[in-house]
């Protein structure tokens, strides 16, 4: 009886002992606790937790910084996860630039089509030697045109000071669609089109709505210029040092979280619209293929800046 009592107290304090010594993975992103993205990292995080011998903590709300700043700390190994836009990580490593070309799918069902088949895993491994590597694509959606004047054909662009995020395929998108690109960080966009510092911008609707950009810019339009996705990415360092079945299990809860985030992308991007149009806002439909027709030049240039990722574009664009 008495070895029995002593065996049970010994397993129990190795089980104790075990957990207390699961190495804790920070995960951290840019979105509050009501958004689609962090609703989903923090399913994954749970997942791992459960499925794994690690437990992942979830920051997120730029907690430990700035989408910048976090796939930096993934470089050094001092970050295990994080999620970035798509354009940020084409500065950090090169095949990412493709993301951001305009109208590289015919829809949202196209882009996951892509990004989820060989070339987008192609890609996402790419960046193994920078530092970090992506574990999968969480839809963003399709990114539009908002302004206090109707954009439903490029001449309704003409003459429109246009934000943009700082990417040199952004600035030439805008030019060639007629518009005049202003290069201005996310968060003083508010106040530039309150101020008239910019006639307007573009984003995804959930972004347009969670920033409350509606107020001072009344019409979006569904012109679905680009489909940046988000990228759930992992420290190179800090992956190397699992376990190959931990990195297993870690990959299949990634693919796993796509479907879990489609799912929430969508009620969100209803739920955006709802409250947008409650509120005077306007969703405006676009004739896409007038948009369409004037980027090529954006890919004749990106093709002689970029001699290096041809093949790679032209297998996706065939894919």
């Amino acid at each position: 009886m008495k070895k029995s009592a002593l065996a049970i107290s010994i397993a129990l304090m190795s089980a104790f002992s075990v957990n207390a010594q699961a190495k804790v993975l920070k995960l951290a992103h840019a979105m509050p606790l009501d958004h689609p993205v962090h609703k989903s990292l923090q399913w994954f995080a749970d997942q791992v937790t459960d499925r794994t011998d690690h437990r992942v903590r979830v920051y997120p709300n730029l907690t430990l910084g700035k989408e910048e700043a976090t796939l930096q700390m993934l470089q050094n190994g001092t970050l295990a996860f994080t999620k970035v836009g798509g354009g940020l990580t084409a500065s950090f490593s090169d095949q990412y630039k493709i993301l951001s070309l305009p109208y590289l799918y015919d829809d949202e069902a196209d882009s996951k089509r892509v990004l989820r088949g060989p070339i987008g895993q192609e890609i996402l491994q790419s960046s193994e030697k920078d530092g970090f590597i992506g574990l999968a694509y969480l839809s963003s959606g399709s990114r539009g045109f908002y302004s206090n004047t109707k954009i439903e054909t490029p001449d309704d662009l003409k003459g429109l000071k246009i934000r943009v995020q700082n990417s040199p395929i952004d600035i030439d998108t805008m030019k060639y669609l007629g518009a005049s690109p202003v290069p201005i960080s996310s968060g003083e966009v508010y106040s530039a089109l309150q101020q008239g510092v910019v006639d307007g911008a573009e984003n995804n609707i959930p972004t347009y709505y969670s920033t409350r950009h509606y107020e001072v810019a009344k019409y979006y339009s569904l012109d679905h210029h680009s489909m940046i996705p988000d990228i759930l990415a992992v420290s190179t360092e800090i992956w190397n040092s699992l376990s190959e079945e931990d990195r297993k299990v870690i990959s299949e809860i990634a693919v796993e979280t796509l479907d879990v985030q489609d799912k929430y992308w969508d009620e969100y991007v209803e739920e955006a619209k709802t409250q947008i149009t409650k509120a005077g806002g306007e969703i405006v439909n676009a004739d896409v293929h007038s948009f369409q027709k004037l980027v090529q030049p954006v890919y004749q240039k990106f093709a002689q800046d970029n001699p290096q990722l041809s093949d790679l574009l032209t297998r996706l664009q065939a894919y």
